[in-house]
């Protein structure tokens, strides 16, 4: 069953919590530039889209329920990747996928990479990951040394994850916006890394962290019981994006969930996330599962 979202005022402390300055994106309350493009040291692929071969792994009443969702939003770019937990297998995409920013979604390597430095910073990740803190992600970003150690220490974990490409700035590229929340992680690596973060050894602090989303961020994938999660949003040259990546259970194990989409507003991506995540709730036990072996 999906969750009620809390009312207003839940909403807007978990917004304060998430403040913009010296973090990785702009609360949504607040009117932020939207920056201007900057060259990345991340090259540009050409975006993935659903294949036959997606649509003949999946379930096909789970193909079409999803398919209604991005259909009714042709206003917006939505798309989804689904993979087991545990699984090494490409991950099946939903709609067109085009490689867009992190945002805060880059905090969970972020923190893992701390932990694996020794560093517990209990308090920093629990802020970092449940209330998307950025005061509190730009502390355990500094606390893996200089920018280029850090780029290094976080792409490690991503390396860690299955994802063997994804490149994180030592830099930042658009002022007023921190170096690792610019990452452009891709749709489908970044469920990759998803699925294999609950088998990584250490990686429990941030999984449960992820079990524990304050009230105002629980849109998308936090309506579903038992679903940990995090998510990110921000402004971009070309729309407004908001991504959320997590981990459904279902019948015989779990999936590895990525959603993002571009549209106008931060409600308007968060409530066509809340659609997508209906749909996944309602088809339980028709996602592809797995487990940590």
């Amino acid at each position: 069953m999906l969750r009620r979202l809390a009312g207003a005022v839940t909403l807007a402390l978990a917004v304060a919590a998430c403040s913009f300055p010296g973090g990785s994106e702009p609360s949504p309350s607040q009117t932020a530039p939207t920056p201007t493009p900057t060259p990345t040291p991340t090259p540009t692929p050409t975006a993935s889209s659903t294949s036959d071969q997606d649509r003949r792994a999946l379930d096909s009443s789970l193909v079409t329920d999803l398919t209604k969702v991005l259909r009714a939003h042709d206003e917006a770019e939505v798309s989804l990747a689904l993979t087991p937990v545990g699984s090494h297998e490409r991950p099946r995409v939903l709609g067109d996928a085009p490689p867009l920013i992190a945002w805060s979604t880059i905090k969970v390597p972020l923190a893992l990479a701390v932990l694996h430095s020794g560093n517990e910073a209990t308090a920093d990740i629990d802020a970092a990951l449940t209330a998307s803190d950025n005061a509190a992600a730009q502390r355990l970003w500094e606390s893996l040394g200089p920018p280029s150690e850090a780029s290094d220490a976080v792409e490690a974990q991503l390396r860690r994850g299955g994802d063997a490409r994804t490149q994180v700035p030592a830099a930042v590229t658009v002022p007023g916006y921190s170096a690792f929340g610019h990452s452009t992680w891709r749709l489908t690596d970044q469920a990759a890394f998803t699925a294999a973060l609950p088998c990584l050894r250490g990686s429990s602090p941030v999984t449960d962290a992820m079990s524990r989303v304050v009230a105002g961020q629980q849109w998308g994938l936090g309506g579903i019981d038992g679903a940990r999660l995090k998510g990110g949003w921000g402004p971009t040259p070309e729309g407004y994006v908001v991504r959320q990546l997590g981990i459904v259970p279902g019948a015989k194990g779990e999936t590895a969930v990525a959603v993002q989409v571009r549209t106008g507003t931060h409600e308007q991506g968060t409530a066509i996330m809340d659609e997508v995540a209906e749909v996944l709730d309602h088809h339980r036990r028709d996602l592809p599962t797995g487990s940590c072996s």
